[in-house]
């Protein structure tokens, strides 16, 4: 004798509810991807999907890290939904956002901080003697790069306000030797970027060619 479950629940619409979530992972991944792109360019980002530890056993000079897990909550209260609120979303999603990114770049500056520490290119600024004089150090010690165009970047600078304020400060009093100095450190690390950018696209000239 067959059975068959006959139970249908006519409440629930399986088809727009699987539509929905796909919806809601799609915008979510968006609101996620420009709140790294404020720390991270987006074509410098990978994703993975497996795997919990980054490590390099080959150069152990080379920072190991692990994957870590980033998340937050956000609720919608049933007084929002049988109103028709739809304000609330707009919340949630800020929120989440705001959230997200906080955590984000709390990980890439302890990263960043960990990774100084462990190479030991780090500067002090009361060891250099001056904000000024820990600038050029820091600019010494930094490697320029060249983006896929060819354009060589400049270093950022990433500072709390009030040490932003000192530092823009102290800057603006720089005298035109100083500025001199930063200038010659600026153009000769630019030019460095740029050879080391021609060397490499000099290995990929005859990439594909067949041997005669």
């Amino acid at each position: 004798m067959e059975s068959h479950n006959l139970f249908v629940d006519y409440f629930v619409d399986s088809e727009f509810v699987e539509k929905f979530n796909e919806s809601l992972r799609t915008l979510l991944s968006a609101l996620q991807q420009h709140a790294m792109a404020k720390y991270v360019a987006p074509e410098g980002a990978q994703r993975l999907k497996h795997g919990t530890i980054f490590s390099n056993p080959a150069a152990p000079q080379v920072y190991n890290g692990e994957i870590e897990t980033h998340s937050t909550l956000f609720d919608i209260t049933l007084d929002s939904i049988i109103s028709h609120d739809v304000t609330v979303l707009g919340k949630c999603f800020n929120s989440f956002q705001e959230k997200m990114g906080e955590q984000f770049a709390r990980m890439v500056y302890e990263s960043v901080s960990k990774v100084c520490d462990q190479s030991g290119n780090v500067v002090d600024a009361k060891e250099s003697g001056s904000l000024q004089l820990a600038f050029l150090e820091m600019l010494e010690k930094i490697e320029f790069s060249a983006d896929k165009t060819g354009e060589v970047n400049l270093p950022e600078i990433h500072l709390g306000t009030d040490t932003l304020n000192e530092f823009a400060k102290v800057m603006q009093n720089s005298t035109p030797e100083y500025e001199a100095l930063v200038a010659e450190v600026k153009a000769r690390k630019t030019a460095e970027a740029l050879d080391r950018e021609g060397e490499r696209k000099a290995k990929f000239v005859r990439y594909g060619e067949s041997k005669q």
